[in-house]
Formats: structure tokens, C-alpha cells, sequence
């Protein structure tokens, strides 16, 4: 090979892996397709209606948790405290222990079809010391998997949500009430972005 060709693979698989960097982990799974829209959950951070729902577009509108507590929390939380929250919201969900600080939540994608296994939603629960580590887990979390994916941290505890455009994540956040559980974050190409919401820690 010649030193023009070898360079020329070189510089194309440099190509290649930068633009795999870019978009994000793919996580095979689809999200539902009953989601609300979320336009008239949320607010430019203006508070002006017709937001944009671009990154730093836009922010959740306070009515939106009306009927949840949304004081900050700061003792530690367990896998049992997101079940329960869920469970408020109409949605039983059996946590699964993938190790001693990893949990699985399953979330229902849809009406099961007869003689076809029930499609679910995967969630990653992570419990961890304190705020500080949970923050640092979701962020680094968020960073390796790449645009797309998102989550939401309260106390020590951050989830992680598979990829998705911006707008059905925060749909999917909204149906669940899971912006007013935690704090929501959603990663663009070379950060992680805050959702300010009803929800907020320091």
C-alpha cells in the first residue's frame, strides 16, 4: 500500500469514528407512540409561550407537577422510592437487580399483542452515595453513550434512559411525571444539557 493510500484508510476511518462518536449509542428500542406532545407542558426560559424544543429552548412548566412534591430531597433514596413515585402515577413496576447498585425498570411500550412478548422501555436505575455521585454518574452516564440518550437524577440516585430526539424524551418524561421526580438532562454532541424544571436540586 502506498503511502498516499495508507493514509488516505486512515484519515476515513478517523472519519468514520468521529462521526460514530457524534451519534450516539444506538439502543435498539422503541418508545411509544400514544406520548403527549409536550408543547403545551412547557415555557421559553422567558416564560413566553410557542417555545422551541431545542436545547436551552424551553423549560417545564410549574402546573405540570401540581399534585407532586417537588421539594428538594436530600436523604439517600433506594430502587423502592422510584417504584413507589411510580406507582403513583398508575404504573407498577417490579425493580430488577442487574447488580448491587444497578436496577432495571421496565416501562410497558404499548397494548400486549397475543402470542407476542410484552415490549418494554428499559430504564437504568443507579444508586449512589450522595447527590455528588449521582450527578457525576449521569453526566459521565450520558457523555459515553452519546447524543440522544437523557435521564434524571434525584438525591443519590440517577436513571438513564435510552436514545431518542429531544421531544419524544421529554414526552416520555412528562406522561411518567418524571420531571417532577428529578431533575432532567439530556446529551447533545459534546455535553449535557439541564431541562430547568418544577423539580430542582443545588
Amino acid at each position: 500500500m502506498t503511502y498516499l493510500a495508507e493514509r488516505s484508510v486512515l484519515l476515513s476511518l478517523a472519519l468514520a469514528l468521529g462521526g460514530f462518536g457524534c451519534v450516539g449509542l444506538e439502543a435498539g428500542i422503541d418508545y411509544p407512540s400514544d406520548l403527549p406532545s409536550p408543547d403545551e407542558h412547557v415555557t421559553t426560559p422567558e416564560g413566553e409561550a410557542d417555545p422551541s424544543i431545542s436545547l436551552n429552548g424551553f423549560v417545564i412548566k410549574d402546573e405540570v407537577c401540581k399534585e407532586v412534591d417537588t421539594h428538594p430531597v436530600t436523604q439517600r433514596l433506594g430502587p423502592e422510592d422510584f417504584a413507589r413515585f411510580l406507582e403513583t402515577q398508575g404504573l407498577k413496576i417490579e425493580p430488577k437487580k442487574a447488580r448491587d447498585n444497578l436496577y432495571w425498570f421496565d416501562f410497558p411500550t404499548g397494548e400486549k399483542k397475543e402470542g407476542e412478548p410484552q415490549q418494554f422501555l428499559r430504564l437504568r436505575l443507579a444508586v449512589l452515595d450522595d447527590h455528588f455521585a449521582a450527578t457525576r454518574d449521569l453526566q459521565e452516564s450520558l457523555l459515553d453513550h452519546g447524543p440522544g440518550w437523557w435521564g434524571v437524577r434525584r438525591s443519590n440516585l440517577a436513571v438513564l434512559a435510552p436514545k431518542t430526539g429531544l421531544s419524544e424524551s421529554v414526552a416520555f418524561a412528562l406522561k411518567h411525571k418524571l420531571v417532577c421526580w428529578g431533575m432532567f438532562a439530556y446529551s447533545g454532541t459534546d455535553d449535557v444539557y439541564g431541562v430547568p424544571g418544577p423539580y430542582t436540586e443545588l
